[in-house]
């Protein structure tokens, strides 16, 4: 099973938050036949997050270095995205056809594009985020899982 992650359902893989409990459970259900896929842009989000719980002191830096550590080497087993010239004019005409009813934000336009690219050569079984906003749009073309509701 493909699962297409979004930088907020990744951090709950690595940070115990609302909706950790119920993405691992779910995920070590289908572990056997388990495939990540996520944009090349995650790293950089997933870093600007953490740091963020770090400077308001919702994470130790102690946690914060494990955190990146077990991510950079998790990483790398994730089907990865790249944001190539294709992923970004998709990411502006799902910003053309969404952003004024959804506002649909820039770096969510770079992920579903990243996911709606990613579909066609490897089919996107569920697209997970735990923002409801984003996945009004998401739910246009894939299946999608807020861990937070599970």
């Amino acid at each position: 099973m493909n699962l297409f992650l979004d930088t907020n359902a990744i951090i709950k893989l690595y940070h115990d938050e609302k909706g950790t409990e119920k993405l691992s459970q779910f995920m070590s259900e289908i572990s056997e036949e388990l495939f990540l896929t996520t944009s090349d842009i995650t790293k950089i989000e997933l870093h600007s997050a953490l740091l963020k719980r770090y400077r308001t002191k919702e994470i130790s830096k102690k946690d914060l270095m494990e955190v990146f550590r077990l991510f950079d080497r998790d990483f790398e087993s994730y089907n990865i995205v790249i944001l190539d010239q294709i992923v970004k004019n998709i990411a502006v005409q799902l910003l053309d056809n969404f952003g004024t009813k959804y506002s649909l934000k820039t770096l969510d336009s770079l992920q579903l594009a990243s996911a709606f690219y990613s579909n066609n050569f490897v089919k996107i079984d569920y697209f997970i985020s735990s923002d409801n906003k984003f996945l009004k749009v998401a739910k246009h073309f894939f299946q999608i899982i807020n861990p937070e509701e599970l």
